[in-house]
């Protein structure tokens, strides 16, 4: 079992946070990249080692870091799937409608609202001032309800609860190496509390 931790650890820290005594990274996972042989400096981070479950999300707007001992972990729940919900005949048919939608009104706008042209494209002002909210309000529709593929996992431990979503269907195997990783040192974890626990004399 302890052939998942490396024989010595040459990390002194991931991400700003200082590895514990005997700390040995078991595996990494880049919610972005998959399986990784290093912590990577931004993305979102898991990281299962022999004493801890840490978890990672840096950009531009935020860093967070999540600690938690990994002999609490309890559970882990998976959900994923490999088919995400973009349909190119819903598309289509979206697509369809939209543009029907857009000729027609654009039409009865351009029949009784007068409004000036714009020179580059000849066009008047109030059907591209159209055409620009229905844009927008496409990308809001695509962005919101058309999902990648993908899925969830997770953590439960005593008294915290750790859930994290990523995307793409490449990731899925990814993600259930990591935690494969993550119940065996949960279990070296464990088996080195019972050998520093004194045996307790029977009664």
């Amino acid at each position: 079992m302890d052939r998942i931790l490396p024989a010595q650890s040459y990390l002194s820290r991931i991400r700003g946070v200082p590895m514990l005594p005997d700390e040995k990274v078991a595996q990494v996972l880049s919610l972005e990249d998959g399986l990784l042989p290093e912590p990577s400096p931004d993305g979102r981070l898991l990281v299962a080692t022999n004493r801890r479950v840490l978890y990672f999300a840096r950009n531009r707007d935020w860093d967070e870091t999540s600690l938690f001992p990994v002999e609490e972990l309890r559970g882990v729940t998976l959900n994923s799937t490999e088919k995400g919900s973009f349909s190119w005949l819903r598309a289509l048919l979206l697509s369809l409608g939209a543009l029907v939608f857009y000729l027609v009104v654009s039409y009865w706008l351009v029949a009784r609202v007068s409004s000036p042209t714009i020179p580059l494209i000849n066009m008047d002002a109030v059907p591209l001032l159209l055409l620009v909210l229905m844009l927008v309000g496409a990308w809001f529709f695509a962005s919101r309800y058309i999902h990648r593929p993908g899925g969830s996992v997770t953590l439960h431990g005593g008294d915290w609860t750790l859930p994290i979503s990523y995307q793409g269907s490449e990731r899925i195997p990814d993600v259930q190496v990591w935690v494969n990783a993550l119940f065996l040192c949960r279990e070296i974890r464990r088996q080195e509390g019972e050998k520093a626990s004194p045996a307790q004399p029977p009664l």
